[in-house]
């Protein structure tokens, strides 16, 4: 097996260092070898780096300016770039040198999904000819998906994602989108064990593994939540309660109880994987630990409201709302 083949082989192990060593060898002996620039981008593109990746993709058109190979790599690249219309252009150039593949099509629908609203039926045309040249090609499914999620028609999608799913069943991006929409629909257990899955399938895809860190920061937002509803909630009656502290302690006990078993079938609702994962976060991610600890103060703090002074009480309240107010806002502006 030659450099070339060596790095190919080496690409899809993942294993891109070595896969750049061989190109350079097969370089050094043909620095105008297009086949080997484009095997330098897409190895570049799945070590993420896609400012490496577009100067391969360039080299390569610098060697043979018609190869829509080196055209849809440019336009990948400069996808990621964010240099939109640009990577438009490289994959109209794409379909034009090829206009028989579907590959081509598929990036071109990458391409313009980001301006769909000024590309909308471009896109929706290169995805159903993309279909149309490539029937039984999972990712053409996957790609007319992708951009029926874009433009909101989410049953949709959820039907191209299972036709993809269907004919590839280990296609990671398939799974993983297809949980995005579980979880719009808030079926926990059915979205988390589709990002467990999509991640097992694929280690390297890193959509997957943000996806469960998301659903774990929601899971942990949702318990501190309902600890501050059960500090609230005790010290209203705290508050109007005329008696002595032995009714605002039973409620108060009340509704931390409610509040543990609200957070268990919240948990319970996750797949396995990612209870684990939830489990590695609290214990070892700093980042969630104040609110790990608030959640506890303000479940400690209902407990003990029944003996609190009225004026530490409301204050602490005040406080509360104030703190959960401000937080929606600031996690709003940054959705």
């Amino acid at each position: 097996m030659d450099s070339i083949g060596r790095a190919r082989t080496l690409i899809d192990l993942g294993r891109h260092e070595q896969a750049r060593a061989e190109l350079a060898k097969a370089l050094a002996d043909d620095p105008a070898s297009t086949e080997a620039w484009c095997l330098m981008a897409q190895c570049e593109q799945k070590a993420g780096d896609p400012q490496a990746m577009l100067h391969a993709a360039r080299q390569a058109l610098a060697s043979n300016p018609d190869s829509e190979w080196a055209h849809r790599l440019q336009s990948l690249a400069l996808h990621k770039l964010r240099r939109h219309e640009e990577a438009i252009a490289a994959a109209r150039e794409a379909t034009r040198l090829a206009p028989h593949q579907w590959q081509q099509y598929v990036v071109l629908v990458t391409a313009l999904i980001p301006l769909l609203d000024k590309h909308y039926v471009e896109a929706t045309e290169a995805a159903d000819q993309a279909v149309q040249l490539a029937p039984l090609q999972a990712e053409t499914h996957l790609t007319r998906g992708v951009l029926n999620g874009a433009k909101g028609n989410l049953p949709e999608a959820e039907r191209n994602y299972r036709e993809a799913l269907r004919l590839d069943p280990e296609n990671a991006a398939a799974r993983n989108n297809l949980a995005t929409i579980e979880l719009r629909s808030n079926n926990l257990e059915a979205a988390t064990a589709g990002f467990a899955a999509a991640l097992a399938e694929n280690p390297r895809l890193q959509v997957a593994r943000d996806n469960i860190d998301l659903v774990c920061r929601r899971v942990l937002r949702g318990a501190r939540l309902a600890a501050q509803t059960v500090f609230i909630g005790t010290g209203f009656v705290t508050i109007t309660y005329d008696g002595g502290p032995t009714f605002p302690t039973v409620v108060a006990a009340l509704l931390a109880v409610m509040w543990l078993v609200m957070v268990a079938k919240l948990v319970g609702r996750l797949a396995k994987p990612v209870r684990s994962h939830l489990g590695r976060l609290i214990r070892n991610d700093r980042r969630h630990t104040p609110t790990v600890l608030s959640t506890v103060a303000f479940i400690a703090a209902a407990l003990a409201a029944a003996w609190m002074p009225v004026s530490v009480l409301t204050a602490g309240i005040l406080a509360t709302v104030v703190y959960f107010v401000t937080d929606r806002l600031r996690r709003a502006r940054t959705a």
